[in-house]
């Protein structure tokens, strides 16, 4: 996903696209996310299962990014390719996040492959104040989401990214581990990360 030049991607370790089934999307699970109503939660998993129906009949299993409020009301589709999806493509959805309220806006999105989040992804979430929400489902129907909870933290949050993207910018760990440490520690910010 991209958002001001910014591209929400798979990490950098591209494992196989694997095509979307009907089972995938009938798996796809209910997570409740710290911080974040029942009815949230729910209305989140219904839009995970038509993003995976979108993607799989829409965008032969690539990426899918849904930009939406929490409340609903708003919406933008935008389809990517195999390994990134950009927001500057959508007029609508930059529009959404540039007028909606405070942690007001939900980032879903599929990879093709099993990975989880990117540092950019995790980059996009703490820079825009009115994303609140982000989340990845793959296309095998696992899911994950990080949350700004209301101590939410900036500059601890975005201390603790720059330590795990500096370890994997000089090769010290993969982008994998940099990615996995840092959800370890993303509560320390006031990130909620849940995973289903």
């Amino acid at each position: 996903m991209s958002a001001g030049g910014d591209t929400l991607e798979q990490a950098k370790k591209h494992d196989r696209k694997i095509m979307i089934t009907d089972i995938a999307i009938d798996k796809v699970p209910l997570v409740e996310v710290p911080g974040l109503t029942r009815d949230e939660c729910e209305m989140i998993a219904c839009e995970h299962k038509h993003l995976l129906r979108t993607a799989k009949e829409s965008n032969n299993s690539d990426e899918v990014l849904f930009v939406l409020t929490l409340d609903g009301m708003r919406k933008a589709v935008i389809m990517g390719d195999e390994h990134s999806v950009n927001i500057k493509n959508s007029p609508e959805a930059c529009g959404i996040i540039m007028s909606a309220q405070r942690k007001n806006v939900a980032l879903l999105h599929n990879h093709p492959s099993t990975n989880r989040f990117s540092l950019i992804d995790i980059s996009i979430l703490i820079r825009y104040e009115q994303i609140s929400t982000l989340s990845v489902v793959t296309n095998q129907g696992a899911v994950y989401i990080l949350h700004k909870m209301s101590c939410f933290d900036y500059n601890k949050t975005v201390k603790l990214l720059k330590q795990r993207y500096d370890q994997y910018n000089t090769e010290a760990i993969t982008h994998d581990a940099a990615v996995k440490m840092f959800l370890q520690e993303c509560g320390k910010g006031g990130l909620s990360y849940a995973k289903g």
